[in-house]
Order: C-alpha cells, then structure tokens, then sequence
C-alpha cells in the first residue's frame, strides 16, 4: 500500500520542444530511483515466507514496475533519436538526397507526437507507462530511427569523401551546412575549422 501511494501525482515534466509543434519529456532522477527501490523491495517481498496470502498482488506490482521501467528507457531513447534528427529532415534539400530515410522518419515522426500529445495529456507515470503496446511502438520506432541514424552518417562520410575539409567538422556542424545549401554565407561560421588561417570570406551581393 505505501509503495502504490507512492506513485500518486508522480508525473513527467513535459515542455514544448522548440519551436516544432510537439513536446519532450524529463523523466526526474527521483523517478528512476524510486522505480529501483521498488523493485527491490518488491523482488524481496517474493521471497517472504508470509506472501502467499499476497503472491498474485506482488507479481501484478513487480510486472507492473519492469513494465514501466521498460517504456521509461524506450521512450528516452527515442527521445534522445528524434531530437537528434528531427531538424535534418525539415531541410528540403536533405529530403531529396535520403529519400528513403525521409519518409521513415516521417512516419516514426507522426507517431512520435501522437505519443507526445498523450503523454502532454496524461503525464501520470504509472498510468502512461503500464502499456506493453506503447513499450512493442517504442521499441519498433527506436529500431527505424537507429536505421535512419546509420544511413545518415553514411551519407555525411559520403560528403567527406568528396571534400577531405569536412572531417574537420562535427556531424551537426557538417549538417548545418549541408541544410542550407541555397544559403551559400552559411559556411561563414564554420571556415575557421576546416581552414588554416581563414577567418571569413566577403560575399558580394551575388553571393561570389
């Protein structure tokens, strides 16, 4: 009982996520640690030589926490994946050269903020979370997001090859320039990198 009155009003802190139209959640240390805790307690519960009037209860409870503790660790790393990509693909000149990835990401994308709204709705931890199809979701768009992250740092060591320069760049950095390729002054930031003894170039209005 104390352990399940521990859980009420434990919710995620959910906040808008830039400027994208959807939402990203903090799951607080506490969280994790009072997940762990309970585990414990529960798992040694199971071992008690008085549980058999509460052996059904206890398996639902520690069912119950592995479920959550579950969803917690897919929904981060999906989190962590689509923050890590969801810009590149708003660049349409991206979307040409990685066709494929765009449009799996588009649909992983469109779930994500499905998740997200219901999350931003219900933020209740143990309720969200006890959800085996969401954690079977999760684990399917962690696992298309890892392809999309893959073909991606092929196509960067692709644009490395052609320009031996870029290894000096970081992936995002290579990908800031890489998305605005209709804006050639957007090199400008990075030249000190990738240039000895460069520190920026004039653009005429014509943008030589």
């Amino acid at each position: 009982n104390k352990m399940e009155d521990a859980w009420k009003d434990i919710n995620f802190e959910v906040s808008p996520y830039k400027k994208t139209g959807t939402f990203c959640v903090r799951v607080r240390d506490e969280i994790i640690q009072l997940l762990d805790e309970h585990i414990v307690t529960t798992q040694a519960m199971q071992f008690s030589p008085y549980k058999q009037f509460f052996v059904d209860r206890i398996a639902r409870w520690v069912a119950k926490l592995n479920m959550v503790y579950e969803v917690i660790e897919e929904l981060i790393a999906v989190q962590s994946k689509w923050m890590s990509v969801e810009a590149v693909f708003n660049s349409e000149d991206i979307k040409r050269q990685l066709l494929s990835e765009s449009r799996q990401f588009s649909n992983v994308n469109k779930n994500w903020r499905l998740i997200m709204q219901q999350v931003q709705s219900n933020p209740d931890v143990l309720i969200f979370c006890d959800n085996p199809t969401l954690l079977q979701k999760l684990k399917e768009y962690n696992k298309h997001l890892e392809q999309v992250s893959s073909r991606l740092t092929d196509y960067l060591d692709n644009k490395r090859a052609a320009f031996a320069r870029f290894y000096f760049l970081a992936d995002r950095e290579l990908l800031d320039i890489l998305q605005r390729t209709q804006e050639p002054a957007a090199v400008q930031a990075h030249l000190k990198t990738c240039f000895e003894n460069i520190d920026h170039l004039e653009f005429q209005q014509d943008l030589t």
